[in-house]
C-alpha cells in the first residue's frame, strides 16, 4: 500500500483494491455456474446395487461365531480363499 507524505493512503489505491474484490468474487460467481459434477460410472451402479437391496445382509451370529473362535484360538485364515473370491469381486465389476 502507497503512502504519501502525509502519512494517510491514497485514495485511489484503495479504491482499485476493492474493485479487485469485487472482480474476483464475480469471476468466481461465473465459473461456478459453468461447473458440472458426474459420478464415476463404476460409484453409481454400486450405488445402484445398494438401493435394489442386493448386498450382502448382516448376520450377527455369525459374527458372535467367528468372534468365539478367534478368542478361543480355533479360528485359521485361508489366504487363498480370500484371494479367490477377491479377485472374482473385481472380475465381476469389471465386466458391467
Amino acid at each position: 500500500m502507497k503512502i504519501d507524505n502525509t502519512g494517510k493512503p491514497i485514495a485511489s489505491t484503495l479504491t482499485r483494491l476493492a474493485e479487485g474484490k469485487n472482480t474476483a468474487s464475480s469471476k468466481k460467481t461465473a465459473s461456478t455456474q459453468q461447473e458440472s459434477v458426474s459420478i464415476n460410472p463404476l460409484a453409481a451402479k454400486i450405488q445402484a446395487l445398494e438401493a435394489a437391496g442386493t448386498g450382502s445382509t448382516f448376520d450377527a451370529d455369525k459374527v458372535a461365531a467367528i468372534r468365539q473362535a478367534i478368542s478361543d484360538g480355533k479360528f485359521t485364515v485361508r489366504a487363498d480363499a480370500i484371494a479367490d473370491k477377491l479377485v472374482s469381486s473385481v472380475q465381476e465389476l469389471l465386466k458391467e
